[in-house]
C-alpha cells in the first residue's frame, strides 16, 4: 500500500490534473499504513513540534473504549512511547458506556483540556477524531490521528461533522498533519466497525453522481473527475478485499484503510464532502440525530450510509428514466413557504423545539434560491442530455451489486438490519426528508423537483431496497 500514499508524488498528480485549479491543498503531510506503524509515532510526533517550533505538551485525546495492540492497552501504548520524548497530558471524552458525540458541550470542554498543547494526538475512531481536529484547529496545535478502526472516511479531510442545534454539520476544521494506521490495532478493532467503514466507503458508487449532477444545474461550481478517480480507482480492489474484512485478513484490512484515506483526501481537496456524501449520507444523518435526540445510540454511521445507498442508488433508476423522458422540460421550483412548512413539520417530528427545524430550513432555503437562479443551466443540460446520462451512468454501480458487496463483507444492506435496527417509519420518514436537512443537492431534490418525490414513491423504494436485500 506505500505507493498509494507517495503524498508528493499525489500532490504531482492533482497538480498536474486538468481540473486543478478548482482544487485545494493537500494539507495531510504523513500517512503511516501496515504492521508497525505505530512505533513510528513518537518520531512524527517529535518531527511536527520540532520542525513546527511548537511548545506546550502533547495532548493525547482518548475516549473511555478500552483499544487493544497485539492484547495491550493501546491507549497506553501512545501514551508511554510519547512519554519517553516529550510532555504528555491526557485528555479524556465521554462518559462510561455511552457513545462520544461531537456536541457544543464536548467540544468546548475538549478545547479547554487542550489549552496550551503544542500537538493534539488522537486516538481513536471518528467522531473522537473530529473533536481532536476542532481542539487542535482552535489552539493552532500539530495534529496527528492514530486511527483505532476502519470505521469512516473522515480521518484524512480537514473538516468535522460536528452537532449545531441537533444538525449533523460538516464543519471546516483543519487538516491531521500525520495519520497513523496500524494493521494490528485494526485487527483488534470490533469487526462490525471495520465492516462499517467499507459500508461508508459504498457511497462512492452513488454520491459521485449527486455531485456530477448539482454542477451541471448550477446547483454546486465544484465537480471534478480528478477527485472522484482518488477512490473509485481502488474500486475492484475495495470489492476484493469485502469478504476478508470479517475474518480480520491483514491486506484487506490494510486495503480498506487506504481507500478510506484515499476517500478522505479526496474531500479534503474538493474542499466538500460531496465526492463521498450525497443522499445517503443524509438520510444517515437523519437516522443519527433522531436517535440521538430521542436519547438513544443511533447505529454505526457506515452501516446506516450502506442502507442508505441502496435506496439512493434504486432511486437514481428512477431519476435517471424520467430525465431520460424529457424530464428537465417538465422541472419545478417548490413554493417557498410550503417549502419552510414541509421543512419545520418534518423535522418537529423529532425536535418538538424547532431548533433542528431553524437551523435545516436556513440552508434548505439557501438551495431553493440556487436552484431558482439556475434556469439557463437546467435548459442548456437538457439540451445536451444523453452525454450527461451516459457520464451519471458510469458513476453509478446498480443496487444489485451494492448488496452484493455489502453482503459479502457481512454488513447490512437494510436499515432493519443494522444494531440497533431501525423500524419502518423512523426509515419511511428518513428517506422522504433527507433532501430537507442541508444546502447540498442530492437525487432526492432532483425526483422533488421533477414532481415524483411523493409517499408512493419512498414506499416503492423501501420495498424494492427490501426485495433486493433479502435476495429477490
Amino acid at each position: 500500500m506505500t505507493d498509494v500514499f507517495d503524498l508528493e508524488a499525489l500532490r504531482r498528480r492533482l497538480a498536474a490534473a486538468p481540473d486543478s485549479a478548482g482544487l485545494k491543498p493537500l494539507g495531510l503531510q504523513t500517512v503511516v499504513i501496515g504492521d508497525g506503524a505505530l512505533e513510528a509515532l513518537p518520531d512524527v510526533v517529535a518531527d511536527l513540534v520540532g520542525a513546527r517550533h511548537l511548545s506546550g505538551p502533547v495532548a493525547v485525546i482518548s475516549d473511555l473504549t478500552p483499544k487493544r495492540r497485539r492484547s495491550a492497552d493501546l491507549l497506553t501504548l501512545v501514551t508511554d512511547s510519547l512519554a519517553a520524548r516529550l510532555t504528555v497530558r491526557g485528555v479524556r471524552v465521554g462518559t462510561p458506556g455511552h457513545r462520544v458525540h461531537a456536541d457544543e458541550e464536548t467540544l468546548a470542554q475538549v478545547t479547554r483540556d487542550c489549552e496550551g498543547a503544542g500537538c493534539v494526538v488522537a486516538v481513536g475512531s471518528g467522531t473522537v477524531a473530529d473533536i481532536g481536529k476542532a481542539a487542535a484547529a482552535a489552539h493552532g496545535a500539530a495534529y496527528v490521528v492514530v486511527q483505532t478502526a476502519n470505521s469512516v472516511n473522515g480521518f484524512a479531510d480537514d473538516r468535522s461533522v460536528l452537532l449545531v442545534s441537533g444538525v449533523k454539520r460538516t464543519t471546516p476544521t483543519t487538516w491531521a498533519d500525520a495519520l497513523v494506521v496500524d494493521t494490528d490495532v485494526l485487527v483488534e478493532a470490533p469487526v462490525e466497525m471495520n465492516v462499517s467503514g467499507l459500508a461508508d466507503l459504498i457511497a462512492t458508487f452513488t454520491a459521485p453522481a449527486d455531485w456530477y449532477l448539482a454542477t451541471l444545474l448550477g446547483m454546486d461550481d465544484s465537480y471534478s473527475p480528478t477527485v472522484v478517480a482518488l477512490a473509485r480507482e481502488q474500486g475492484p480492489a475495495l470489492l476484493a478485499a469485502a469478504p476478508l474484512i470479517p475474518d480480520g485478513d491483514r491486506a484487506a484490512l490494510e486495503q480498506v484503510a487506504a481507500t478510506l484515506t484515499l476517500s478522505g483526501i479526496s474531500m479534503g481537496v474538493a474542499g466538500t464532502t460531496a465526492p463521498c456524501s450525497g443522499m445517503e449520507h443524509a438520510v444517515g444523518h437523519l437516522l443519527e440525530m433522531a436517535t440521538m435526540q430521542a436519547g438513544h445510540e443511533a447505529a454505526l454511521h457506515g452501516a446506516l450510509v450502506g442502507a442508505g445507498s441502496i435506496v439512493a442508488a434504486l432511486l437514481w433508476q428512477r431519476v435517471l428514466d424520467e430525465l431520460a423522458d424529457g424530464g428537465l422540460s417538465r422541472v419545478l421550483v417548490p413554493d417557498a413557504a410550503e417549502a419552510e412548512a414541509g421543512v419545520r413539520a418534518a423535522l418537529r417530528t423529532v425536535d418538538p423545539s424547532g431548533n433542528m427545524g431553524e437551523e435545516c430550513w436556513r440552508d434548505y432555503e439557501r438551495k431553493l434560491a440556487r436552484w431558482a437562479r439556475a434556469r439557463e443551466r437546467v435548459e442548456l443540460a437538457a439540451e445536451n442530455w444523453p452525454s450527461h446520462d451516459r457520464a451519471l451512468r458510469d458513476l453509478l454501480a446498480g443496487p444489485q451489486a451494492l448488496v452484493a458487496a455489502l453482503r459479502s463483507a457481512g454488513a447490512p444492506a437494510l436499515f432493519c438490519e443494522v444494531t440497533p435496527p431501525v423500524d419502518a417509519e423512523a426509515a419511511r420518514w428518513a428517506v422522504a426528508s433527507c433532501h430537507l436537512m442541508r444546502e447540498r443537492f442530492s437525487v432526492a431534490d432532483m425526483a422533488c423537483f421533477l414532481g415524483i418525490w411523493d409517499e408512493s414513491c419512498v414506499a416503492a423504494l423501501l420495498r424494492d431496497a427490501a426485495a433486493l436485500g433479502a435476495g429477490r
